[in-house]
């Protein structure tokens, strides 16, 4: 078997949006929105805010008259209804997007800005292929952080307790 052959785990949900995108044109007219929630792998050194796995909610839109504002806004409303005051949207790299962000959230109980995770505009090389000439708003973020600190938990790890007192006094929250 080569490597290419090999199952590898997922490192994001691009693959996902992407499958939507190459049914482009066949099933949909833009305007869309697409939405979905995987888990994810990455080689990361476990702390209090990071995991080898965790869930990552993904979300493109596609129209013609969609810019990197209307990407910055969705995401300070979205983080700013989640209760978060302080949000950052700072320039970054990711492959499949050019301009790209991170967002970050201030964490006053940590004293630290903590990165929520990426966002930007496909690439044409990523759109093109399938035929979208529209632009392609897309972002992925870290639910297990966002679970972490709603439930104002000190370190990631808690949020995969079995711990059952914990559990049941855990309330509901969303």
């Amino acid at each position: 078997m080569s490597n290419a052959e090999k199952l590898c785990l997922r490192t994001h949900t691009t693959a996902t949006t992407c499958r939507h995108l190459s049914k482009a044109y066949k099933e949909w007219t833009p305007p869309e929105k697409v939405f979905c929630i995987d888990r994810v792998y990455r080689n990361e050194a476990i702390d209090y805010t990071h995991l080898a796995e965790f869930m990552q909610f993904e979300g493109i839109i596609v129209d013609e008259k969609v810019t990197l504002r209307h990407l910055m806004g969705n995401l300070k409303t979205f983080y700013g209804k989640m209760g978060f005051k302080k949000i950052r949207l700072i320039p970054s790299f990711y492959p499949y997007t050019e301009p790209s962000m991170s967002t970050l959230i201030y964490v006053d109980k940590f004293n630290s800005w903590i990165e929520m995770g990426g966002s930007g505009i496909f690439r044409p090389e990523v759109t093109l292929p399938f035929g979208v000439k529209e632009k392609v708003l897309a972002w992925g973020q870290g639910l297990d952080r966002l679970v972490m600190l709603k439930l104002d938990l000190d370190d990631i790890r808690e949020v995969y307790s079995t711990n059952i007192d914990r559990l049941r006094k855990t309330p509901i929250i969303f």
